[in-house]
């Protein structure tokens, strides 16, 4: 799918972010969200085998949308992207990773910080900045922001939880990024915790 596809197609939507070593906890991780409905899968290249993982998740549920997540070398864009990724997110800018999804079509969102970062992502092609780390501010800032950038899209990520979710929504987030509050303490064993974890965000936001 194009970028303007994805960023459509995920507009309103919780990226759920997996984020462990292992493969196949990852692999785990990834079906038990999307079983209890979250559409918007994002593999952090934490993972050991990404972009297999990616290739994986993609053959298994082709409807759902899947992509990378902590990609901060050309490389790894590269890989996923010829995996199917069908987005790539950055914790920070990466200069390389933006004109590499800009040329390729490819939907990408920036981390930013400030509001210095936010405008150079933006006029590298990232038109939804990751608002990263998200529990250090709060989600009044997002209308704030939008005061004197009006053309801007905002992904809070970090300290997004089934609590919190509606206000960052009210407040102008064009989606969210959930990680810690899904992942946190996760392995083999209570794979039904993040069950019940990924249910609340979803009928929280019902």
């Amino acid at each position: 799918m194009s970028f303007k596809e994805i960023k459509e197609k995920t507009k309103g939507g919780i990226f759920s972010v997996i984020r462990c070593k292992d493969y196949e906890l990852g692999l785990k991780m990834a079906e038990k969200v999307i079983e209890s409905g979250i559409n918007i899968i994002e593999i952090t290249y934490t993972v050991e085998g990404a972009g297999k993982l990616i290739k994986e998740l993609k053959r298994k549920y082709p409807d759902k949308v899947i992509g990378a997540g902590t990609v901060l070398e050309l490389n790894q864009a590269e890989e996923a992207v010829e995996n199917g990724a069908d987005f790539v997110v950055t914790p920070c800018i990466v200069e390389e990773v933006a004109a590499y999804c800009k040329k390729n079509d490819v939907f990408f969102s920036m981390a930013a910080a400030t509001t210095t970062e936010m405008f150079k992502a933006y006029k590298m092609g990232s038109e939804v900045i990751k608002l990263f780390p998200g529990e250090f501010v709060d989600s009044k800032i997002i209308k704030s922001l939008k005061g004197p950038f009006p053309f801007l899209e905002f992904m809070p990520t970090g300290g997004v939880n089934d609590e919190n979710i509606n206000e960052w929504f009210e407040n102008g987030a064009y989606a969210v990024g959930v990680g810690g509050y899904l992942t946190k303490g996760i392995n083999f064993d209570n794979l039904d915790l993040l069950e019940e974890r990924a249910k609340r965000l979803v009928n929280a936001l019902k």
